[in-house]
C-alpha cells in the first residue's frame, strides 16, 4: 500500500514537471486593433516583481519595491470558458480576433497614483474589488491572463487587481518560490491597505496554490496588527487548490478572528500538483485535498470539492475550479444576486456541483 502510494506521488511529480518542460510560457503580447466585438478586461496590477524587458514586462525576481500598472486585456470573440487562447506563435504577435492579447499597459508612478486610478473605479464597480493571488511557477502574463479570463467568464462587474509575486519559471524551484511567498507578504499587506483606502466597500480575496499560503499568511498579519481599516472591508476569501500544510492552516486560522465570511475552500482529491507538494514536504496531504473536512468547519471554512467535476482541461486537476465550465457557469449565475453574497454558499456550489455531475 505505501509502495504503490509512493509511486503514484512519483508519477505525479514526473507529469508535472514533463508538462511544465514541454510548455509554451506564457508572455504579454501588445495588439492595438482589437476587433471591436472582441471584450476588455481592465486589470490592476500591484507587483513584487522587478521590472524586465520584453514580453515578460516583470521577471521573477524579487524587489520590495512596488510596481503598480494597469493592463487592458482583449478576449476574442471566439473565447471558450475556462481557456486562455494563447498566440500560438506569441513571437510573432497575437491575433485578438481569435488569441488573449494585450491593448493597452499604464503604468502608474506611485502608489499614490494607482489610488486614484482605483477610487475612479469603484464607482462603476459597484464599490468592490476582487483581488487575485497566482499560485507557483507562474509567469506575470500567466496570472494577469487568468485574471482578466476569470473577470470575463463570471461576468464581473467588479475591480479586477492582480498581486503578482515573483514566482520563478522552473518547476524545479519550487522550494524558492515558497520562500517568495513570505518575502511577498509586505508588498501584499500595503496592496490591501490601498484598496481600503479606496471607497471601496467590500474587498474580496481569491489565490490559487501556494498564493493561498501568501493570503493566509498576510491575513494573519494584518490582524495581529488590528489593521481594522482593512479587516472590516473584507468581503470574502476563496482559496483554489491551497497549497497549504494543514497544521499550519488551523493555527493561522486561530490569529484570523473575526474570520472573512464567506471563506471557501476548493478541493479536489485528484489533485495531482498538491500530491506532488505533499511528497516534497514530508505532509500526508495539503489543505486542498483534504478529505476530512471537520476541522475547517470548526472555524467557519466551507469546503467544497470538484473531484468529480470532468469538463477542465488541466491534466494535473491543479485549476479545476477556475478552468471547469460547469463550475463557472454555477459560480457566474450564483454571483449574480451579488458576488458572495448568497446564502450558505459552499453547501450551495456544493450541491450544484455535485448535480451537474451526475
Amino acid at each position: 500500500m505505501i509502495l504503490s502510494r509512493v509511486a503514484l506521488v512519483t508519477r505525479g511529480m514526473v507529469l508535472a514537471l514533463l508538462l511544465a518542460a514541454c510548455e509554451d510560457r506564457g508572455m504579454i503580447t501588445v495588439a492595438k486593433n482589437t476587433p471591436p466585438d472582441a471584450a476588455i478586461e481592465n486589470i490592476f496590477v500591484a507587483t513584487t516583481r522587478q521590472p524586465a524587458e520584453g514580453n515578460l514586462v516583470f521577471s521573477s525576481l524579487r524587489t520590495s519595491v512596488l510596481s503598480f500598472a494597469r493592463f487592458d486585456i482583449s478576449i476574442p470573440p471566439t473565447h471558450q470558458p475556462g481557456r486562455i487562447e494563447w498566440p500560438e506563435k506569441p513571437e510573432k504577435g497575437a491575433d485578438p480576433s481569435i488569441d488573449f492579447a494585450t491593448r493597452e499597459i499604464v503604468r502608474y508612478a506611485t502608489a499614490r497614483d494607482f489610488g486614484s486610478a482605483l477610487r475612479a473605479n469603484a464607482q462603476k464597480a459597484r464599490r468592490e474589488a476582487i483581488v487575485y493571488v497566482h499560485g507557483f511557477n507562474i509567469t506575470f502574463a500567466e496570472g494577469t491572463y487568468r485574471l482578466a479570463q476569470l473577470s470575463h467568464d463570471l461576468k464581473s462587474t467588479s475591480t479586477a487587481v492582480h498581486y503578482s509575486w515573483p514566482a520563478t519559471q522552473n518547476t524545479l524551484e519550487y522550494t524558492r518560490d515558497r520562500d517568495s511567498v513570505l518575502f511577498a507578504r509586505d508588498g501584499f499587506q500595503s496592496l490591501l491597505e490601498i484598496l481600503a483606502a479606496q471607497p471601496y466597500d467590500r474587498i474580496v480575496i481569491v489565490a490559487h496554490s501556494i498564493g493561498s499560503n501568501l493570503v493566509v499568511e498576510t491575513l494573519r498579519q494584518i490582524y495581529l496588527q488590528r489593521k481594522t481599516d482593512v479587516t472590516r472591508k473584507l468581503a470574502g476569501v476563496v482559496l483554489i487548490s491551497p497549497d497549504i500544510d494543514t497544521n499550519l492552516f488551523e493555527m493561522q486560522l486561530s490569529r484570523i478572528k473575526p474570520l472573512p465570511e464567506p471563506f471557501v475552500i476548493f478541493g479536489d482529491e485528484a489533485d495531482l500538483a498538491l500530491k506532488a507538494s505533499a511528497f516534497l514536504t514530508g505532509q500526508s496531504n495539503r489543505v486542498g485535498q483534504l478529505k476530512d473536512t471537520e476541522i475547517l468547519r470548526r472555524y467557519g471554512v466551507q469546503f467544497v470539492n470538484v473531484t468529480d467535476v470532468s469538463d477542465s482541461e488541466d491534466k494535473l486537476s491543479h485549476t479545476v475550479a477556475i478552468t471547469s465550465p460547469t463550475v463557472l457557469s454555477i459560480l457566474q449565475k450564483l454571483s449574480m444576486t451579488g458576488p458572495l453574497s448568497y446564502p450558505e454558499e459552499g453547501a450551495v456550489l456544493q450541491t450544484l456541483i455535485d448535480a451537474a455531475n451526475l
